[in-house]
């Protein structure tokens, strides 16, 4: 056994000992997938800041899920019944919140509010909203919720962002088990029709398969341990490419071999002189895929940096192919290549390429002329497209994540489903009245905004405003208890004109008349004496005086208090006439009844002068109160005016009894952080929240929040919105720019590449011109089929990114092919060598062409839109390449290397 053997038997043990480690070592990869592959923004976009700030949310929705719960009755309207049905659900969702990782639920059955915006104007679907913890995995909690939510005679579904976005994983991981299994078995049929052989096919898998299982596991561990970028997509392309581009190397390297075998000579020198001369074609292509693929590394946006675990399959593909080939090649020989017998080389070429070659080296102006006119418009035309961002266009309509979220577009606006939410982020506490009224203002502006369905937000926790916190309210109440303090002052001002006093006062006016009366009664039974004629019984005036007195409980006029004072006199003169006919041993008694009746005629003549006094001020308390109530009068005008304003009715004004109330904490709960430094908007819009105008709409909301923050209490605060209408707008802005810097990148380190293998400046321009041609008509007509034949009229957006990179990284590989075969014939002009190699090379192209188009024809059937937009934009572009290539390539080089002369021939002049 020679030294070449031995050297290539202990490569096939090295890599059956990889294949095993890689299996024994594997991930999850599902598992792996789900925790790294989502995408990833860079921190310092806007959606990424809200979700960072939602981190630090607190009470109960921090860090959560937002899950939707959709209840649909068919055509009818869901009654009490079924409502009840409904309403028991969600109390054992409650009763079982652990389970479920439930941290708080919004249903239909609260309030009025609720059941206005959770049910359908139809009455026939209703929503449930929950904040789900992240304790379980997606894929977990959502089996948990299929199973809990599931209710009698209603259609039950579980929805929302993070469900959806699990939902295409699984999807894609199933599509990739399809592709696997569909390319495996069209690479074995079409590489026995090459080869009509059997054996040839199962090598070439094997070897690719132990290539793609080796640098699997490298590429999860990596993922699992180092946190190397990872997506959905990752996986399914290190298939197609790795099972596409190393059968084509397979295809060029056992088609050497085989050639070499049917020259004489043996085996081993067979497979030395083809690893040699076809390996060098080999690793100038792959070397040129990697660097197409490696430059992927440079991007900023996680997706696109995934592109680099495609370039670590390629560099475990070389070395798998030029390793492990050769041992089977020295192993088996003529073996390989069972039934066949004779191997000698026949003479073969593509007469495609042969015609296109050599018409287009005869006329190279003509041929390119007729290439860009048929490829030129089309190219216009792609630039005026727009790009689908709506990620729910990926899954399939028969998985109830999508049959949800239809459902809630149906029957609701398009973006009940994935609300946006604005956070604003203060440096300082925000549960104040200042703060409430800014924010009260923004969620005002906002709700004017015709794009946009509903507001919520701390103030307006229902979307609807509260009445009795606004000014137009709270003066009404006001204004109602004005109009009472102005009777009040009505009643005060009549008590004043009539002279109300004290009832007190006038009681001890009363007693001390009684006192006189006692005393007289006493007299006139003793003297029996008779007032003189024409006089006043003093009897009957003490008489009317008490009745005055006994009525003195009731308001008194100063004049009657005058009239008290001067009877009082009289009955002083009374009594003084009859102490002169009464009897001299009653003299001294008299005498005290005089000087007792003097006193009391002496204090009422003093308590009139008094009352007179206060009847003076009562003049004046009279005119004030007139002017108190024309000021009420005019402060009453001015506030109902005010009530029925636009100010009024749009000022917020909270009481601080109110803030600090037990009503209103559940909205302080919901809206504002543990911190209190915190509020949030939660915004539904009406349109589609993936599409360009709802991107749009995000970024000017962001914009005018923030303006309108400026100069007020909330002049520091940090505005981010979150949700998937944001994500999308980040993910929109962060792949448009890499898209284009990746691209320049990659097409200048392909460039570079393929200066080494041409020793030419220009050829590489050539290749390059050409691939680029080829992508842009290529997306068009994709765009085109995808429009006429799948019913979706535009591209989803990273479409044009993997189609891009798939073609000119992997179409390089037959320019290469081409161009080696150049360098290698030397007989001839550059036109007719260049001829020459395309008649040799097509059948080698065409070939590699239709297994690697069929490699990704494998991804139609995944399901996945994107996966199908690549694989026609892949397949459509292999066909206009291995068209156009045979054409500009000799043309270029025929322009090139000899140039047409226009002088006229003088012979035939």
């Amino acid at each position: 056994m020679n030294k070449f053997v031995k050297k290539y038997i202990f490569f096939a043990a090295f890599w059956v000992i990889a294949v095993l480690a890689a299996v024994l070592f594997l991930p999850n990869i599902s598992q792996i997938t789900a925790e790294h592959g989502q995408t990833k923004i860079p921190a310092n976009m806007q959606s990424q800041v809200a979700e960072n700030i939602q981190k630090h949310w607190g009470h109960h929705i921090s860090d959560t899920r937002q899950v939707v719960l959709v209840y649909n009755n068919g055509d009818k309207k869901i009654d009490a019944g079924k409502q009840a049905d409904i309403n028991h659900t969600v109390s054992k969702l409650k009763n079982n919140a652990d389970y479920y990782g439930i941290k708080g639920v919004t249903s239909a059955n609260e309030n009025a509010a609720t059941k206005k915006q959770l049910i359908s104007k139809d009455g026939t679907t209703e929503l449930v909203q929950l904040n789900v913890s992240k304790k379980d995995s997606v894929e977990t909690m959502n089996n948990k919720l299929k199973k809990g939510a599931k209710t009698s005679n209603l259609k039950s579904y579980v929805t929302g962002s993070d469900v959806l976005n699990d939902d295409m994983r699984q999807s894609m991981i199933d599509g990739i088990k399809q592709t696997e299994v569909i390319a495996a078995v069209f690479i074995l049929i079409v590489l026995i029709i090459v080869f009509r052989s059997p054996i040839v096919p199962l090598i070439s898998l094997l070897t690719v398969g132990v290539s793609f299982i080796v640098s699997l596991s490298v590429v999860m561990n990596l993922a699992k341990y180092m946190n190397f970028p990872l997506s959905n997509f990752t996986q399914v392309f290190m298939v197609v490419v790795l099972f596409g581009i190393g059968t084509d190397y397979n295809i060029l390297l056992y088609d050497r071999f085989k050639d070499n075998l049917g020259q004489g000579m043996d085996k081993v020198e067979a497979t030395v002189d083809a690893r040699k001369r076809a390996g060098k074609t080999i690793l100038y292509s792959g070397g040129s895929v990697l660097i197409g693929f490696f430059a992927l590394g440079l991007a900023k946006f996680s997706i696109y940096q995934s592109g680099v675990a495609v370039a670590i399959g390629v560099v475990v593909l070389l070395l798998v192919l030029l390793s492990l080939n050769p041992f089977f090649m020295a192993l088996l020989g003529k073996t390989m290549y069972w039934p066949a017998k004779n191997l000698s080389p026949k003479k073969r070429g593509s007469r495609i390429w042969h015609f296109l070659s050599s018409h287009s080296v005869a006329h190279p102006i003509i041929a390119i002329a007729l290439v860009l006119v048929l490829t030129l418009p089309l190219i216009f035309f792609t630039g005026k497209s727009s790009l689908n961002y709506d990620n729910s266009v990926e899954l399939s309509d028969s998985l109830p994540s999508k049959q949800g979220l239809n459902t809630v577009q149906q029957h609701f606006s398009k973006g009940t489903a994935e609300p946006s939410t604005i956070y604003i982020q203060s440096k300082h506490k925000v549960n104040n009245e200042k703060s409430m009224m800014e924010i009260d203002r923004i969620t005002r502006q906002l709700k004017k905004n015709k794009e946009i369905k509903t507001v919520a937000s701390v103030t307006q926790p229902s979307g609807e405003p509260i009445n009795q916190l606004y000014l137009n309210n709270q003066l009404g109440t006001l204004n109602s208890k004005m109009q009472q303090a102005n009777a009040g002052l009505s009643q005060i001002q009549a008590g004043a004109n009539g002279g109300s006093f004290n009832a007190d006062q006038l009681k001890a006016i009363g007693a001390s008349a009684q006192s006189i009366g006692n005393h007289l009664k006493t007299i006139q039974g003793v003297s029996g004496a008779s007032t003189a004629p024409g006089q006043t019984s003093g009897q009957a005036v003490i008489a009317q005086m008490q009745q005055q007195a006994t009525a003195m409980g009731s308001p008194m006029s100063p004049q009657q208090l005058q009239i008290v004072a001067s009877g009082l006199q009289n009955v002083s003169s009374q009594v003084q006439m009859q102490q002169a006919s009464a009897m001299s041993g009653l003299q001294n008694e008299l005498t005290g009844i005089a000087s007792d009746t003097q006193n009391i005629g002496n204090n009422a003549q003093a308590m009139g002068q008094q009352l007179q006094g206060i009847q003076s001020q009562l003049t004046q308390a009279n005119a004030g109160l007139n002017k108190i109530n024309q000021g009420m009068q005019q402060s009453n005008e001015y506030l109902t005016g005010l009530q029925d304003s636009a100010a009024a009715a749009n000022t917020f004004y909270i009481p601080n009894q109110v803030l600090k109330s037990k009503t209103f904490k559940q909205s302080l709960n919901n809206y504002v952080s543990s911190n209190d430094k915190i509020t949030n908007i939660t915004v539904v819009l009406k349109d589609n929240p993936s599409n360009a105008k709802s991107m749009n709409l995000v970024k000017n909301v962001q914009n005018q929040v923030k303006q309108s923050l400026k100069g007020t209490s909330l002049n520091d605060a940090t505005v981010a919105i979150g949700g998937e209408t944001a994500t999308m707008s980040d993910t929109h802005d962060i792949a448009s720019q890499d898209f284009f810097r990746t691209a320049v990148i990659m097409l200048v380190g392909i460039l570079i590449a393929l200066m080494f293998v041409t020793r030419s400046i220009l050829q590489p321009l050539y290749i390059e011109g050409t691939l680029i041609l080829t992508y842009f008509t290529s997306l068009t007509l994709t765009r085109l089929f995808s429009e006429t034949f799948l019913g979706q009229s535009m591209l989803t957006w990273n479409t044009p990114f993997f189609t891009f990179i798939m073609l000119i990284a992997l179409g390089v590989d037959y320019s290469i092919f081409l161009m080696m075969r150049y360098r290698e014939t030397t007989d001839g002009s550059p036109a007719e060598r260049i001829v020459s190699s395309a008649n040799y090379i097509g059948v080698v192209v065409l070939s590699a062409a239709v297994i690697l188009g069929g490699t990704f024809a494998a991804l139609i059937p995944s399901g996945i839109l994107t996966l199908i937009q690549v694989a026609i934009g892949v397949i459509i572009g292999l066909i206009i390449l291995v068209i156009i290539l045979p054409i500009l390539l000799p043309a270029a080089i025929r322009l090139t290397y000899q140039p047409i002369s226009f002088k006229r021939n003088k012979n035939k002049a």
